[in-house]
């Protein structure tokens, strides 16, 4: 008698797992789905957005030690997400660049920060006016960021470029000609 009170109920499970599956899966398939991209993301969500490269702009979790380096290596790993539009249902649109401007804010506690057109923060070392910034995992100038093994920046978050490694280094870098504006 017990033998055939398991199945029914084990019937009842796979079907109530299985509905739920199609109810959340009802967004995406009416085409209500938003992607996720730089320009919805909310400010609460603890992600941020970044260029690594003029075709790949990826979401992270910021933290306050983020490196270009890092997030250039869980890019490879395929551990971060692209900004892409809806395409087809086969492949989205990858987004390309399309602004290297952006302007300078300042918080309460004094700290600038930078943030580009299409909402996106510079991490790591970036030429902004000619000027070579290390910006932290949130876009921020801050003091003791390290940038690049044993150099730090100062309070004002300018990259010295003085050691012929780091030049090296720098040479090989994605470093577009970014600006500023009010």
């Amino acid at each position: 008698m017990m033998k055939n009170f398991k199945w029914p109920i084990f019937a009842i499970l796979l079907s109530l797992l299985f509905s739920f599956n199609s109810f959340a899966m009802e967004n995406i398939m009416n085409g209500d789905f938003v992607r996720p991209t730089p320009l919805n993301e909310s400010e609460t969500s603890g992600f941020k957005w970044t260029w690594i490269n003029d075709a790949s702009c990826v979401k992270f979790t910021a933290r306050e030690k983020e490196t270009q380096t890092h997030l250039l290596k869980m890019y490879e790993f395929g551990m971060l997400s692209q900004w892409a539009e809806n395409g087809t249902a086969e492949k989205a649109n990858i987004v390309s660049r399309y602004t290297y401007s952006g302007k300078w804010s300042q918080s309460s506690e004094g700290i600038w920060s930078f943030e580009f057109d299409d909402k996106t923060i510079p991490v790591g070392v970036t030429k902004i006016d000619g000027v070579l910034y290390a910006f932290t995992g949130y876009g921020e100038l801050k003091a003791d960021y390290e940038y690049y093994d044993g150099l730090k920046t100062d309070a004002d978050g300018l990259v010295k470029a003085d050691s012929a490694e780091f030049t090296q280094w720098l040479a090989t870098q994605y470093l577009p000609e970014c600006t500023s504006h009010e």
